[in-house]
């Protein structure tokens, strides 16, 4: 129910999917329609998350550890590593149930895209975001760990703008520091990876 996951949601049921959004605060999921299920669950509690996954051919990931809003602020977990562990749970689930396919979004500057930033920027982007991009790369070694049939998308800095259709994706595209891609886009993008 993130600024990203909300977008992912819509993108899917535009896309003619059935949907089941994975929520901490149900609250938060401000699109109802038919085809949208909403299962209130914590992605650190492994069994909440087995549940919601029972029966789904893919599974999206747009987890973040750290809310932009000013409103969300108490949501905040610094420290914890939600990503890397609540992803264990979910590869966990997704070995023990039907659907393997996932599809998670990280962050540019993790893995091999440490070295394709321009100017030293993914040095700067670690030493930023020290804490958050060290859980990045653990949940990105233990998706890379797994049986499931898996992609990585690790987009540059996100904004709220509308969907711009020029997103660009590759293995080794260059960035840096100032680069940009609307949420809109990445979040049709991942759910396009379904298909694929």
């Amino acid at each position: 129910s993130g600024a990203t996951g909300l977008l992912v949601v819509e993108s899917a049921l535009a896309a003619g999917h059935f949907v089941t959004a994975f929520v901490r605060d149900p609250m938060r999921m401000r699109w109802r329609h038919p085809k949208l299920a909403i299962f209130e669950g914590d992605a650190m509690d492994p069994a909440s998350i087995a549940t919601a996954v029972q029966g789904a051919d893919a599974v999206v990931s747009a987890l973040g550890t750290m809310p932009e809003g000013k409103q969300d602020s108490a949501r905040r977990q610094p420290g914890i590593p939600v990503c890397s562990v609540s992803t264990r749970n979910l590869l966990t689930a997704l070995t023990i149930n039907a659907g393997r396919r996932v599809i998670v979004e990280s962050s540019v500057s993790v893995g091999d895209s440490y070295a394709s930033g321009s100017l030293g920027a993914g040095f700067i982007l670690k030493l930023a975001l020290r804490q958050v991009m060290a859980d990045k790369e653990l949940q990105e070694a233990a998706i890379k760990a797994s049986e499931c049939d898996w992609t990585i998308v690790r987009p540059v800095k996100l904004t709220n703008k509308p969907a711009q259709g020029n997103l660009k994706s590759a293995t080794d595209l260059r960035w840096n520091i100032l680069s940009t891609a609307t949420r809109a886009d990445v979040a049709n993008y991942m759910v396009s990876i379904i298909s694929s």
